[in-house]
């Protein structure tokens, strides 16, 4: 009987964080069908992880925990023999859990830095090269955003990392998301007829926003707009937005809250722009992949989910953080940069007329 092969990743951060090196996990099981896979994660992407069905075991790690349950987790951990330790998250939890765990091999992302020194530009490693030396057989930089010059794809570091495997996978290979719930589309279909839903477009409104210059004042006018000019549906989402500008949608807009199931808003008589609010992170999927384009001011689940199921994505981003938001951008999608400011804000005017020329290239 050939001994099961335990895989640890820590991956203790946010939701879609995950979904970038979904694939190269994925095949990771198919080469060690045999393995044993334990993600150690947030409670927030434990709500996905739970859903994949190559991951067989979370374990919920948490900075807010309390000391005696930090050490609970610890012991739990290193109490295995590991084929694989992969630290992925950046997190001082996972570096030093990777130093007491007995594993054949240990990887992980490492984060390089720059300190001044006396007008000297000294290269700084998080963790320490001491640390990479002793405690990783392999590792790749991944440069803090900070010190970025030009972008360093993540999915292609995680399969470098993975390479000494023979995955046999590219940065064009589709990440996974886990949904092929009939139920799911069912409810997606039944909604779609309920609300007469056809071509649309699906716009994602969450804290990004707030920065958008006169959000309040010329969202709505600039949104009927640029719903006569595409001549296709909209479709709005959010998720727990109590933001003013979110709310006076909320009250101009044909409005159904997924949550509770209810219309809370159908004064409005234009159907071609509504509200659905409050969709679950499954249901969510579903619009994502049946929308003609996807526009947030950079959602990172919103991105990394349609690296998933590869549908069109409009990211509204201030120019200066270009580099940075192209190192998570997926490659096996249409996925396009609109800027937000350039020095100064932009009007949303000029924001949705550029999004319409992506749009009309698209279509």
């Amino acid at each position: 009987m050939r001994l099961q092969k335990n895989i640890i990743i820590f991956r203790t951060d946010r939701l879609g964080d995950f979904i970038i090196h979904s694939r190269p996990i994925l095949e990771l099981k198919k080469k060690f069908p045999n393995s044993n896979i334990i993600l150690v994660c947030s409670e927030l992407n434990k709500k996905i992880i739970d859903n994949y069905d190559f991951i067989d075991r979370t374990i919920v790690y948490d900075k807010s925990f309390s000391f005696l349950k930090k050490i609970k987790i610890f012991f739990y951990i290193i109490n295995k023999i590991y084929f694989l330790s992969l630290v992925l998250d950046g997190k001082k939890f996972s570096y030093f859990c990777n130093i007491f765990i007995k594993s054949k091999h240990k990887l992980g992302i490492v984060y390089k830095y720059y300190l001044n020194f006396f007008n000297f530009k000294i290269k700084c490693l998080k963790p320490s090269r001491f640390y990479n030396y002793f405690f990783f057989n392999k590792y790749e930089i991944f440069t803090s955003r900070r010190f970025l010059l030009k972008s360093e794809n993540l999915s292609q570091k995680y399969i470098d990392l993975l390479s000494q495997f023979n995955l046999g996978i590219t940065n064009k290979d589709a990440y996974i998301f886990p949904n092929d719930s009939k139920k799911i589309l069912n409810q997606f279909n039944k909604l779609c007829i309920k609300f007469n839903i056809k071509k649309y477009i699906l716009i994602h409104f969450d804290e990004k926003w707030l920065d958008v210059k006169d959000i309040e004042k010329d969202l709505i006018h600039n949104l009927i707009q640029f719903q006569k000019k595409s001549k296709l549906n909209l479709i709005l989402t959010g998720y727990n937005n109590n933001f003013e500008y979110f709310r006076t949608l909320k009250n101009f807009f044909y409005y159904f809250d997924f949550k509770s199931f209810t219309f809370l808003n159908k004064k409005f008589n234009n159907k071609k722009i509504m509200i659905i609010d409050n969709l679950d992170i499954f249901m969510f999927e579903k619009f994502l992949s049946k929308s003609i384009i996807n526009i947030s001011c950079h959602s990172g689940f919103l991105a990394q989910v349609c690296g998933a199921n590869q549908s069109n994505v409009i990211d509204i981003i201030n120019r200066k953080d270009e580099v940075w938001y192209s190192c998570w951008k997926p490659t096996n999608t249409f996925h396009r940069f609109v800027y937000k400011s350039n020095n100064k804000k932009l009007s949303l005017k000029f924001i949705f007329n550029n999004i319409f020329k992506v749009l009309k290239k698209k279509l």
